[in-house]
């Protein structure tokens, strides 16, 4: 996949933000060749005008998604949108939208290619992308990242990933990668006596290991976010 347009999250400071603190999106365009544009030096990208957006004002969750999804009609499809944090409504509204979603530390134009590169380099056919949890390294165990899931088939949800298997596979550990805790996925452990251990990858991401409760352990035990 060519990457051509990158969009990044900006505060008022015109810096790198997250999704909540965003004031603005800086549009960088490869090669452009027409528009009101910002040649940056020594380089084949160029920035177009910046587009006011900010979910400020926004206290109920359909304003979000709204204010989110008005975005469709500015931005090109597909554009790789990168800022410090993007996650929750934010994170699903703008996968569900087609745009390819990353999180920098911080920013300049000198990384614009270097970002374009790796961003290529990680695209797959969607069809390589399983929908649901495959088999992991031992007996009994599958694992799923519900985030690349949800990159590469916008229109899968957690609980069409996740359901079917959990009604029809016996399994001893189900590892999950996603952004957040699906708010569902909590109800259904405790129905089914299921426990829950929590980490973080070293990217950042949560990470879920799913296990059928001993006796001696009460059913959806957090042992807490680890390093």
């Amino acid at each position: 996949m060519e990457c051509t347009y990158i969009v990044l999250l900006e505060d008022d400071q015109h810096c790198l933000t997250t999704i909540k603190q965003c004031a603005r999106l800086a549009v960088w365009q490869r090669s452009a060749s027409s528009g009101e544009i910002k040649t940056a030096p020594k380089s084949a990208w160029q920035q177009l005008a910046a587009i006011p957006f900010t979910l400020s004002g926004c206290y109920e969750l359909a304003e979000m998604r709204t204010r989110i999804k008005a975005l469709e009609q500015h931005l090109p499809r597909g554009a790789v949108i990168a800022g410090t944090s993007i996650s929750g409504l934010a994170y699903n509204e703008f996968s569900h939208m087609g745009f390819c979603l990353c999180e920098l530390e911080s920013f300049s134009p000198d990384i614009l290619d270097a970002l374009a590169a790796e961003v290529a380099a990680k695209a797959e056919p969607s069809t390589q992308i399983p929908t649901e949890p495959v088999s992991g390294d031992s007996p009994g165990s599958y694992k799923i990242n519900l985030m690349e899931v949800q990159a590469a088939h916008p229109e899968v949800s957690s609980k069409k990933a996740l359901r079917p298997f959990l009604a029809s596979t016996p399994f001893v550990e189900l590892e999950i990668i996603c952004s957040h805790m699906p708010p569902w996925l909590e109800g259904h452990m405790k129905e089914r006596n299921l426990t829950c251990s929590r980490s973080r990858t070293p990217e950042g991401n949560l990470r879920l290991r799913i296990s059928h409760a001993l006796c001696n352990q009460t059913p959806n035990s957090n042992t807490g976010d680890r390093p």
